[in-house]
């Protein structure tokens, strides 16, 4: 009997320590509403905004947000939902603007992680890659609000890195080229929307360097020059139809010198320059 008396005191006991709240703001409005045990948020709360509506509801573990929660707009519209783990976004998670989900994709341990999508405003397609633990990897693609490819490569740790390409709104290769994380390297290639070269040449650290050369309206050489860090230094060579025309010398970027004479050019300067 004592035995019983004892079970029964503790039963009791523990479930006086579980009880149910409500907090409110200064005008008396309720602000949030849920189970508490020993001073601590378990089961499901909800939350609210002076005017009355749900911002957020889900369920809590010992204080932390445990199980599958919603997440609402200043309208009451939902905006979020997904699951926590201790506090940590896991599994698969969407994001609403307007009743138009604008992202979808997974969490590990609070961080972005494997395959995700994100839409325009109109609910078309805008982007899509990997994540791995939080940070953009492997390949993307981005879209323009027409459907056509924007652009697409690589990423390591967030920055892209390796071949890319981007592309006009009318679809065509705008220009293409190498990335090493986040930053223009090795050659490039710049092309108008109708498909015609523009420049090409090299890039170190994001800057242009070493010989460019850029093109007319009929993909001709119109000129070409020595850059270093987007600086002309060096020589430019002028053309026309096809011909050389002029030289001009730089350094640092201020001209030095310009020859029309070809013959007097070839006296004055070293063809080994040119390399």
């Amino acid at each position: 009997m004592r035995l019983v008396v004892l079970f029964f005191f503790f039963c009791t006991l523990s479930f006086a320590q579980k009880t149910y709240q409500k907090n409110t703001f200064e005008d008396g409005s309720i602000s949030s509403e849920g189970w508490l045990e020993n001073n601590l948020k378990i089961a499901y709360w909800r939350f609210y905004n002076k005017n009355g509506s749900l911002t957020k509801e889900g369920n809590f573990n010992a204080n932390q947000r445990h199980g599958y929660w919603k997440f609402y707009d200043s309208k009451g519209q939902l905006h979020k939902k997904g699951k926590y783990k201790n506090d940590n976004k896991i599994g698969y998670w969407r994001t609403y603007v307007n009743h138009i989900l604008v992202e979808e994709g997974s969490y590990t341990n609070g961080k972005e992680s494997n395959y995700w999508k994100f839409y325009h405003s109109s609910g078309k397609l805008k982007e899509e890659g990997h994540y791995t633990n939080g940070l953009k990897t492997k390949y993307w693609h981005t879209y323009y609000i027409t459907g056509i490819l924007e652009k697409k490569g690589p990423y390591l740790n967030d920055k892209p890195t390796g071949h890319w390409k981007f592309y006009h709104k009318n679809g065509q290769l705008a220009k293409d080229g190498w990335y090493k994380l986040g930053k223009f390297t090795s050659y490039w290639q710049f092309y108008s929307p109708n498909g015609k070269k523009l420049s090409e040449g090299h890039f170190k650290n994001g800057k242009k360097t070493n010989w460019w050369l850029f093109y007319d309206k009929n993909e001709n050489v119109n000129h070409k020059c020595q850059l270093d860090n987007n600086q002309k230094n060096g020589y430019c060579l002028m053309y026309k139809n096809k011909k050389l025309t002029s030289a001009i010398k730089y350094a640092k970027g201020k001209r030095i010198k310009e020859w029309t004479d070809l013959a007097t050019f070839r006296k004055e300067n070293k063809f080994s320059d040119l390399k």
